[in-house]
């Protein structure tokens, strides 16, 4: 039977993430690796509001207040209340659009909520991915073949001077 120590050497041998040179974030909100790969992620962007997005709303709410000043008087302020729920759904919504993996598909989001949905995402995110590096790869070839034909006529027009 191994000793503890011992898995847990074999265990760091065979990690291997998808992706080993991932780009590197200067002040993430998360660090984490992603369970699918094994590749290290970073969350750029927290769900809550900072305090630099309430100074951004105040300042906001001030210009408001001053622009419609002659109209509102100091009913503009309320703007405030109005800003607040769209600060707060901007923020969650690019939360929510970094949370998938961009390496193998994984969105731990709706694996919470349902396996299922979850596996089938990431089955898409792999066909997906398998159709466009085909398409890809047959765009390299047709634009390699257009090139040789574009030789092989400038060398033919050439010789036919001389």
């Amino acid at each position: 039977m191994e000793s503890r120590k011992d898995f847990t050497k074999n265990r760091q041998a065979m990690w291997r993430p998808l992706e080993e040179r991932t780009y590197r974030y200067k002040k993430s909100a998360m660090e984490f690796f992603c369970p699918l790969c094994r590749t290290k992620r970073n969350f750029s962007i927290n769900f809550r509001l900072s305090p630099m997005n309430f100074l951004q709303m105040i300042l906001i709410t001030a210009l408001f207040t001053g622009l419609t000043y002659s109209w509102f008087g100091l009913r503009g302020s309320f703007i405030f209340f109005i800003l607040w729920p769209i600060f707060e759904f901007t923020r969650r919504a690019l939360y929510k659009k970094e949370i998938p993996c961009p390496h193998c598909g994984f969105d731990a989001s709706w694996y919470k909520r349902d396996v299922k949905v979850a596996r089938q995402l990431v089955s898409d995110f792999w066909t997906d991915t398998s159709e466009e590096a085909q398409a890809t790869r047959q765009a390299h070839q047709d634009e390699a073949v257009l090139q040789e034909l574009a030789k092989d006529q400038n060398s033919t027009s050439s010789s036919a001077y001389f």
